[in-house]
């Protein structure tokens, strides 16, 4: 009965999401997608018409730039854009026209690239005008430019600009309100009647009115001309209306003035049609009536099939409980209801989270257990490799003692002084050896801290140098020293010094009676490098990182004839990780160089 009642339930549920959502969505299409994408389309083409003014402002204002612009905007947006001069009349390679001398002798000109539609073209070509004919002309004075209304031959032949007359209509004025006295050398920016014989004509072809007509974008800018004209708006500013009533194509006009020089040079004029937003929705509102029918099956038809599936839990319940056996906890099941099932999936996830935590600690617990047996493991390889190192290290000097102590007991030689110089040796090489083994274990206890200073590398350098002069001296070793005593690190100073001598003794060990050893600091930007060089043998490529281990010398016999007590450069890596600077060894072609860097400070004298 309950799984029959949560069938029920998720049909019901699933039936009412997908019904809800789909209503909301064709709502919504209904009620908002016209005014979106007609306020989208004109953001767009505004934008973009924007940008046009802003690049041609900005341009040389060529013929090739501005076609280019012109290009670019239209495949941005489809709309006509034109450019206007600063009467409004449309710029073209053809500038079509009437000029005329009034009886004042003055010479006034007829713009015609904005005024023809093509049955406008028809009756005004029947007026038959030719130069001298005298003629009257109605229309908006703008400066010595006349904005035709309306022309009259003398034969009483009218030719109207149907589309201006509407406009004017539009604005609340009447041709028959016009007042004929107004004809003065006073010109105002009203319709007014202008009488003078014709002096220049040049009027399109048919075939040019065909080619370049477009009825809505001359009624667009006749329409803002006029507005312009009665005070209605400002042009100096960027205009955007809508042109079109009710049972019309609308039309988005735009204009924009371009400015150069802080002067109005022209007019740029865009206009894009409504009419597909409109068409859109029209053909949307026959869809939604058959969307409509066919989504109510799809959502009975889902919700059922959803419903039937219930069962889903259940198989996944099954393979979550197979992965929990081979202990593979990764998985959870999801629990979106308080029925059986619900409670159900709740219990195995409990499970699977504890069983999952037990083995966690469990292996955790394995695994510190085998990371203290390794480590045990490596201390005890560390002790036997100390042990074996200190017993031999020690061994010789031990045999060395015992060997010189025995023949002075036994009387070999009645001069002592040579067997006790040998002994008082060896102890001190013994000596050596403790203090340097102590001095190790001090570095290595992981305790010892750094006490840091402000000093010249140079100038340490130099007394290290000093100290070791005696020993270069006996090898007659040529010692080139390279440095800048004004550069200061910030380091431990003893513990500098300390590597140093280190590294410095171990190049004059190794160097050869006669050859050359360099000392040089290089400065970086933030950072020194000091390169302690000596000619000799080069280190094998495969002791290059044995070197600084405790103990280790090359020569596998261990000579101390040849080296030290094996923990001087354990010592310097020690001394240089504390101060976490980087270092190392390299060969060169018939020597060695040891190098290690320091932080560079400023030092204000």
């Amino acid at each position: 009965m309950k799984k029959r009642s949560i069938v029920f339930k998720l049909f019901l549920l699933t039936s009412a999401l997908f019904t809800a959502t789909f209503l909301l969505f064709f709502v919504g299409q209904s009620l908002f997608l016209e005014k979106f994408y007609i306020n989208k389309k004109v953001h767009t083409v505004q934008t973009n018409f924007e940008k046009f003014v802003n690049k041609y402002e900005k341009s040389n204002g060529t013929f090739e730039e501005l076609s280019k612009f012109k290009q670019e905007f239209y495949e941005k947006t489809n709309a006509e854009l034109v450019l206007l001069d600063r009467n409004g009349i449309i710029k073209d390679d053809k500038n079509y026209h009437i000029e005329i001398v009034d009886k004042f002798n003055n010479t006034l000109f007829i713009p015609l690239n904005n005024t023809f539609t093509i049955p406008e073209y028809s009756s005004f070509i029947n007026l038959g005008l030719k130069i001298s004919d005298p003629i009257s002309v109605q229309g908006i004075l703008k400066n010595n430019m006349i904005i035709p209304v309306a022309i009259t031959t003398a034969d009483n032949k009218t030719w109207q600009n149907d589309n201006i007359i509407s406009d004017l209509k539009l604005f609340g004025i009447q041709l028959t309100d016009v007042k004929r006295n107004l004809y003065t050398k006073d010109f105002s920016n009203s319709v007014n009647k202008f009488d003078g014989t014709i002096s220049k004509l040049h009027i399109p072809s048919p075939n040019d009115i065909r080619l370049a007509n477009k009825d809505t974008l001359m009624q667009g800018i006749q329409h803002w001309e006029l507005s312009v004209a009665l005070g209605k708006t400002n042009a100096s500013e960027m205009t955007t209306y809508t042109l079109g009533g009710e049972n019309e194509i609308k039309s988005q006009i735009f204009v924009k003035p371009v400015i150069t020089n802080g002067e109005i040079k022209e007019f740029a004029f865009a206009m894009t049609s409504l009419q597909p937003v409109n068409e859109a929705m029209l053909v949307l509102k026959d869809y939604y009536v058959y969307a409509l029918i066919i989504v109510f099956i799809v959502i009975i038809l889902l919700s059922f099939y959803y419903s039937k599936i219930i069962a889903n839990p259940l198989i996944k319940m099954n393979r979550v409980t197979k992965k929990m056996a081979n202990f593979d906890f990764s998985e959870k099941l999801p629990i979106s209801t308080e029925d059986e099932i619900g409670s159900l999936s709740s219990s195995i996830n409990s499970l699977s989270v504890n069983l999952k935590d037990r083995i966690d600690k469990l292996h955790v617990a394995n695994t510190k257990l085998q990371q203290d047996i390794e480590k045990e493991r490596q201390l005890e390889k560390t002790r036997k490799e100390f042990i074996s190192g200190v017993s031999h290290e020690l061994k010789t000097p031990l045999s060395v003692i015992r060997s010189f102590a025995e023949g002075i007991k036994d009387g070999v030689s009645n001069d002592t002084t040579y067997y006790t110089d040998v002994i008082l040796e060896e102890t001190d090489n013994m000596n050596r050896l403790i203090v340097e083994m102590l001095e190790l274990a001090k570095l290595e206890s992981g305790t010892y801290k750094l006490e840091l200073e402000k000093f010249s590398v140079g100038e340490l350098i130099q007394q290290v140098y000093t100290k070791l002069l005696f020993s270069i001296e006996e090898k007659n070793l040529q010692v080139e020293l390279v440095f800048d005593s004004t550069i200061y690190v910030q380091a431990n100073r003893n513990r500098i010094e300390q590597v140093v001598v280190n590294l410095l003794s171990n190049a004059i060990r190794y160097t050869p009676v006669g050859e050359q050893v360099k000392v040089s600091v290089s400065e970086y930007e933030e950072t020194i490098k000091v390169e302690i060089e000596n000619n000799g043998t080069p280190i094998p490529e495969e002791s290059l990182d044995k070197i600084w281990d405790r103990f280790y010398r090359i020569d596998a016999s261990r000579s101390r004839h040849t080296g030290g007590t094996g923990l001087g450069l354990s010592i310097v890596k020690n001394i240089l990780e504390l101060h976490h600077a980087n270092y190392g060894v390299y060969n060169k072609e018939n020597g060695v160089v040891f190098y290690f860097h320091l932080p560079k400070v400023k030092v204000i004298k």
